[in-house]
């Protein structure tokens, strides 16, 4: 700077002294006059500048903020502090303090996110009012994960007191130990009480700092401890739901979805400080880092389900064993990170948490969109409900997003609704799955396509009614029904209405038959009706003309043509024959060898 002046001087000098002695040189041109005198101007301002700007500025008095003690709700420090950043992380409290110029501090904003990591600390200056000494105050810090927080207060003979807690410190060693950081405030009553605080994390974050009281965090954990307590429960219930279901069905995808609820339910535990506090409270290794192997841990497995719930190797062979390989990836980067540092295990997290989850929404979204599987959809929706949520934590590792109410708390909801929708799907799935195998055991007794009973069960019915028929000495009949335009509709409306036109037939047959009777179906295009006794002939053709006027009834809201055209025979035994095979022969004879121009539909034997 002294160059700077010397310049200055050299320049305005000889201009000065000589517009004072009143004497000017002729023989010197107006434009090198004009251009020393602009040259020495500039000069003469950036002088003045760089000398105010390394000048010692005036300290920065802070103003003492007041506690109010008749507010519901706690005040955040907000704009009402200072804060330093110390990058060799080891200057002392002492030293700290002594800096009081205002180029050293800078005043503290909501939800800002400071610039410290590894080997840096961070420090925050505030004053509060005199208060009575009797009063509890705190400061909380709602960072579970918060590293180390240590609040210094100058007493009264000058000396300075520390508090610490966090992630670095066992939870039995706090101050006040609980889910998150809350360390006693010192108070004066005759004179303003200064803090410092000093704050260590491993990678960029915002500290949001509350002045609250006794009564104001005992509130506040009733709320909180409640929302807890039923994100948990919904959890428990998810996973014995889903046990339940892996034994009942038999399903492998159910018990799979089990390990990664559980390692959300212990992450959620983890950010709002519930593990360091009541499962390991003297291990502060595990509360620092089960804060990123269980959102690892949880988002792998749950690729792991979301793979074999949608079947996606079945339906992408070449791709099928890249969601494993990722999930692989993500347990040993979980097995590395006791190795590596915070900052690097925070870096190690945001990316392969970013990639599992973007394959936990790429599995089922090709399942559902290229592969056709429409559970898919039901998964897909869950896990998009747990990608937006999860955002919100990877952003803050990034240093992207502050710690905020949003972020503390929407990763509860987001994974509430994921668990829903999850499950809502996987019962929805055992059900079609639990139908799809009882089809499948029944498709002797069954057809697969109307439900009606089949050839076999038929034939075993006609035999137990001829035998009380015979034991009680009365009658009973049986209907062949034929559905004689099903190639006319095919050819006219399709192979749908050629799939629909008999499941239509069956549906007005079950309407129309009574509790003792059986429908089925001996062939694509010819059902029978077993009518159980004791029943008269004229009954029986009553019942058979009802059952015809039922069957050729028009179908709402499809075109004309689009009705079942039948042919029905009628035999009443024993009055037809004593053999029931028999019967149903001629019956069936009677069907097979109507003329062309018959218009007849229901014939019987008279």
């Amino acid at each position: 700077m002294p160059g700077i002046w010397r310049a200055a001087r050299d320049v305005l000098g000889p201009v000065l002294s000589t517009s004072m002695s009143g004497r000017t040189n002729a023989a010197q041109p107006p434009t090198m006059a004009w251009a020393r005198w602009l040259r020495a101007w500039c000069l003469l301002l950036a002088a003045a500048w760089l000398g105010g700007w390394f000048a010692p500025p005036p300290a920065r008095a802070l103003t003492p903020l007041t506690l109010d003690g008749s507010s519901q709700f706690p005040a955040r420090l907000g704009a009402g502090g200072e804060f330093l950043l110390d990058p060799g992380g080891r200057a002392t409290i002492e030293q700290v303090a002594a800096q009081s110029s205002f180029f050293f501090w800078r005043p503290t904003q909501l939800d800002r996110v400071y610039p410290v990591g590894d080997g840096q600390a961070l420090w925050i200056r505030f004053v509060l009012a005199p208060r009575s000494e009797r009063e509890h105050w705190y400061l909380e810090i709602p960072l579970a994960n918060l590293d180390r927080a240590t609040l210094y207060a100058r007493g009264a003979d000058g000396t300075w007191q520390s508090r610490t807690a966090g992630d670095h410190v066992p939870v039995v060693d706090w101050p006040v130990p609980g889910r998150q950081p809350v360390l006693p405030l010192t108070l004066s009553s005759t004179q303003p009480t200064e803090h410092l605080l000093r704050i260590e994390h491993a990678f960029a974050t915002s500290v949001p700092m509350m002045l609250t009281n006794e009564h104001q965090v005992l509130m506040r954990e009733r709320v909180v401890t409640m929302g807890l307590g039923i994100y948990f429960g919904i959890t428990l219930l998810g996973c014995v739901i889903a046990l339940a279901a892996a034994v009942w069905m038999r399903d492998l995808a159910s018990a799979l979805f089990v390990p990664p609820t559980l390692l959300l339910g212990l992450s959620a535990a983890s950010f709002a400080g519930i593990n360091g506090w009541l499962l390991w409270p003297r291990h502060a290794a595990w509360n620092d880092l089960s804060a990123f192997a269980l959102p690892t841990l949880a988002l792998a497995t749950m690729l792991m389900f979301v793979s074999v719930a949608t079947a996606f190797g079945t339906r992408a062979p070449r791709a099928r064993w890249w969601p494993w390989a990722l999930a692989g990836a993500g347990v040993a980067v979980t097995v590395v990170l006791p190795f590596l540092s915070d900052s690097a295990s925070a870096r190690a997290t945001a990316i392969v948490c970013t990639a599992l989850l973007v394959a936990c929404i790429a599995v089922p979204a090709w399942s559902w969109w290229r592969g056709g599987d429409r559970h898919a959809l039901g998964l897909l929706i869950g896990m998009v409900c747990l990608a937006g949520p999860a955002t919100t934590h990877v952003l803050r590792l990034v240093s992207v997003m502050p710690t905020g109410l949003i972020s503390r708390f929407v990763l509860l909801s987001g994974a509430a609704l994921q668990l829903a929708a999850v499950m809502v799907t996987l019962l929805w799935r055992g059900r079609d799955r639990s139908l799809t195998r009882q089809r499948m055991r029944g498709l002797d007794r069954a057809d697969p396509a109307t439900g009606l009973a089949t050839q076999a069960v038929v034939r075993e019915q006609l035999r137990r009614m001829t035998a009380r028929a015979q034991r009680q000495e009365h009658a009973y009949a049986v209907l062949l029904i034929d559905l004689v335009n099903l190639a006319e509709v095919r050819h006219k409306f399709g192979r749908r209405a050629w799939q629909e036109l008999p499941l239509r037939l069956a549906d007005r047959l079950l309407a129309n038959m009574r509790e003792v009777d059986t429908v089925g179906r001996l062939s694509d295009t010819r059902f029978v009706m077993l009518m159980d006794g004791p029943i008269t002939a004229d009954t029986a053709s009553r019942l058979a003309q009802q059952i015809l006027a039922q069957c050729l009834r028009p179908i709402r809201g499809r075109p004309e043509g689009w009705t079942p055209r039948v042919r029905m025979a009628l035999g009443v035994l024993p009055r037809d024959g004593q053999d029931p095979r028999g019967v149903l022969d001629q019956l069936a004879i009677m069907l097979d060898t109507v003329a062309p121009g018959d218009s007849r539909a229901l014939f019987q034997r008279v």
